[in-house]
This record gives C-alpha cells, sequence and structure tokens, in this order.
C-alpha cells in the first residue's frame, strides 16, 4: 500500500506541474496574441500612411517607361540633314529629301549641272557615317549635263 500511496503523490505532483505548465502556457499565448496583434496593426497603419507615396512612385515609374520607350523611336534627324547638306556639290540641287525612320530608308532626288557633280555626290553620300547603300540610277552615267537622279540608301 505504501507503493500506492507514493504513486499517487506523484501522480498529484506530476499532475499539479502539469496544471501549472498549462497555465503558463495558456497565460502566454494571449500575450503573443496581443503583442502579435499590436505588430499587425502598426504594419497596417504603416501601409496605409505611405500607400499614396507608393502609387505616385509606381505612376512615375511608368511614365518614365513610356518615356523611355518613345525616346528609342526617336531619331535625331537634324545633324543627318545637315551633313547631307554640307556633302551637297554647289552645282547639286536637292529637289526632294525623305527619311523614313520606320523602315530607314532615304531618298534624295535632285538635279546636278553636270555628270562630274552627280559622282562626287554620291561619293559624298557613301562617305556619311550614317548611310549605307546607296544606290542610284544609271541615267546619272549616261548624261554629261543637267542630270536629274534620286538616289535610295539605307540609314544605318
Amino acid at each position: 500500500m505504501a507503493n500506492f500511496q507514493f504513486l499517487k503523490n506523484m501522480f498529484e505532483i506530476v499532475l499539479i506541474v502539469t496544471s501549472i505548465a498549462a497555465i503558463v502556457i495558456l497565460g502566454s499565448q494571449t500575450i503573443l496574441q496581443q503583442h502579435f496583434s499590436n505588430i499587425t496593426e502598426n504594419i497596417i497603419s504603416i501601409n496605409n500612411e505611405h500607400i499614396d507615396t507608393s502609387r505616385t512612385i509606381g505612376k512615375i515609374n511608368k511614365l518614365l517607361q513610356s518615356t523611355s520607350d518613345i525616346q528609342k523611336l526617336y531619331t535625331s534627324w537634324a545633324p543627318m540633314a545637315a551633313a547631307l547638306a554640307s556633302s551637297t556639290p554647289d552645282d547639286v540641287i536637292l529637289n526632294n529629301l525623305s527619311m523614313d525612320n520606320k523602315d530607314k530608308k532615304l531618298s534624295v532626288a535632285g538635279q546636278a549641272k553636270t555628270r562630274d557633280a552627280f559622282l562626287e555626290f554620291e561619293n559624298n553620300l557613301k562617305k556619311l557615317e550614317f548611310i549605307d547603300n546607296v544606290q542610284s540610277p544609271l541615267s546619272g552615267l549616261t548624261q554629261r549635263e543637267d542630270v536629274s537622279f534620286t538616289i535610295t540608301a539605307d540609314i544605318k
């Protein structure tokens, strides 16, 4: 019977210790839930304060991306036109100049007083760094004077 009494006392001690541990754990759970709730409220508060700023930043980023896309499509024609004008001999008159950014094509129509002026203009075009694959009519080589021409080329 002493053995039974000992086991009963040990069981009571284990039961009391387990009950105390359960009470402490439940109290800790309540404290942790309150702490978690406070942290969540703070995060939501901070996010609400800065949501307008985040939206504005998003709009600005989209605008900058659109601007960048547009700038990639932009070609500065003024330097090309200036280089083309400076490479045109005095005896050559340009009647039409067409630069197509989409197809990367250049078309120049005009009148040269002499075949030599036409050939000089054609060679000057070939030397320009932004022009490639210059094509000119054969009629420019057969006429000695008053050479009408239309030259096409690729824009690099």
